[in-house]
């Protein structure tokens, strides 16, 4: 039997991250996966700026960087554009494939051991110790096991259960995305999504809740949707003819008329790949005795856009910087563990739930707010900015207020969306 510091379930961005940190320090790391590297993952492959945080991740760009967004454009229901162009980059696009084999091969690089095409089939907590079995038969040990095995982890269900929360996530809290990834050269994309890289939304395709979204790569272009599950239940039963994946193809359509996808390229349902993803705003407990969750296992993902990337290795780099605390400390009961858990919270738990109130928003009412985006330069690059997840939570919260304040929104709008109310701003008239 293997004994560890800590083993990481889970081998994506968020546990790759927190066992590059925990090697760092000295930890002997298992990094666990039931996959074998590389492998492909369902996703847009967008990194907001916040990624620049990581200074291993800015000091490789080349090892896996496919392009710098500087020009975004939002299209609301009717098409009417917010088009904003930056001077330096909001946006940075990559592939999983390359992107989440590299994080891997970082924590190995400095200690990681990696365990990887074998999955965790069971863990058990004991006083002394965790004891984790893998579906090979084997047995680690360990003082931590970390959770990062998508939002149906077997830690976070272990954790719900402990602390009586529903096992699954509410349909409403999971957002459903279908994406391609289509190579349409060189020449396509400098002509079409230029220098700039342009990276694009179409705000309620059809009049569904939800995004369409065309990101531009090196010579790939990533083309997907996203809509609350809740939502796609919903219009299944009222026609159980309507399918997602033909929503995806005449998404692919519209681009196509619009000039932003080549015409003599036809997508099937075969290069469609899909994943669910948790827009919750985290769970209400992501610790307990001698274990915790990091990425979608916990919930980290943003409510407005679905980017979880940043969320995913800030919770890995918070995970592990509580431990090196935790361990100096040798307690690993669940107070303890609640370092990590507020750790998270105070540093990024505010913009989960503001981005879900502007999520709200632009569902109610995005024709309007896209006309109000779309009014002057400050405008468009805070829309664009909340938008990519860059936006810090006060500037979402001071700009609602200020929308309501100005009898823009109705009063009780917060209210409905969070059950609190705000003091507003004055507004000079």
């Amino acid at each position: 039997m293997n004994h560890f510091d800590v083993v990481v379930e889970g081998a994506g961005p968020a546990g790759a991250t927190a066992a590059y940190y925990l090697a760092l320090q000295g930890k002997k790391v298992a990094l666990v996966d039931r996959a074998k590297f590389p492998r492909d993952k369902a996703c847009g492959g967008g990194l907001c700026v916040h990624i620049e945080e990581f200074d291993h991740i800015v000091s490789n760009w080349d090892d896996f960087l496919e392009s710098k967004c500087l020009r975004g454009i939002v299209y609301g229901p009717d098409f009417t554009p917010v088009d904003y162009v930056s001077e330096k980059p909001f946006f940075y696009n990559i592939r999983r494939l390359k992107f989440d084999n590299t994080l891997v091969q970082y924590a190995v690089e400095k200690g990681a051991t990696l365990i990887e095409g074998v999955a965790v089939k069971d863990f058990e907590i004991h006083e002394d110790k965790v004891v984790t079995r893998l579906r090979n038969g084997k047995e680690l040990t360990s003082e931590v096991i970390i959770g990062a095995g998508g939002s149906f982890d077997i830690v976070t269900r272990r954790i719900r259960t402990i602390e009586n929360m529903p096992l699954k996530w509410r349909d409403e809290d999971i957002a459903t995305a279908l994406y391609c990834e289509v190579d349409v050269g060189r020449k396509f994309m400098d002509r079409v999504y230029g220098e700039e890289r342009i990276s694009m939304a179409h705000i309620k395709y059809q009049n569904l809740d939800g995004y369409g979204w065309s990101f531009s790569k090196d010579t790939v272009l990533n083309v997907g949707i996203g809509c609350p599950r809740s939502i796609i239940k919903k219009i299944k039963k009222e026609n159980p003819k309507w399918d997602e994946r033909q929503y995806l193809l005449d998404y692919v359509d519209t681009l196509k008329k619009q000039g932003w996808f080549p015409n003599d390229l036809e997508i099937n349902r075969k290069m469609i790949a899909g994943s669910n993803i948790p827009v919750g705003m985290g769970m209400k407990c992501t610790v307990g005795d001698r274990m915790l969750v990091v990425g979608d296992a916990g919930g980290f993902v943003s409510p407005l856009s679905g980017e979880g990337l940043y969320y995913a290795l800030d919770s890995g780099r918070i995970a592990a910087e509580s431990l090196e605390e935790i361990f100096a400390g040798g307690n690993y009961d669940k107070n303890a563990m609640m370092l990590y858990h507020n750790g998270w919270k105070n540093k990024w738990g505010d913009d989960l739930e503001w981005l879900k109130v502007a999520w709200h928003l632009l569902m109610v009412m995005p024709t309007s707010l896209i006309k109000y985006a779309a009014l002057d330069e400050e405008t468009k690059e805070f829309f664009t900015h909340m938008f990519v997840g860059s936006m810090p939570a006060s500037k979402i919260k001071n700009k609602v207020l200020q929308l309501i304040a100005a009898g823009f929104l109705k009063h009780d709008f917060l209210a409905l969306i969070t059950g609190k109310t705000e003091p507003l701003p004055q507004v000079s008239s």
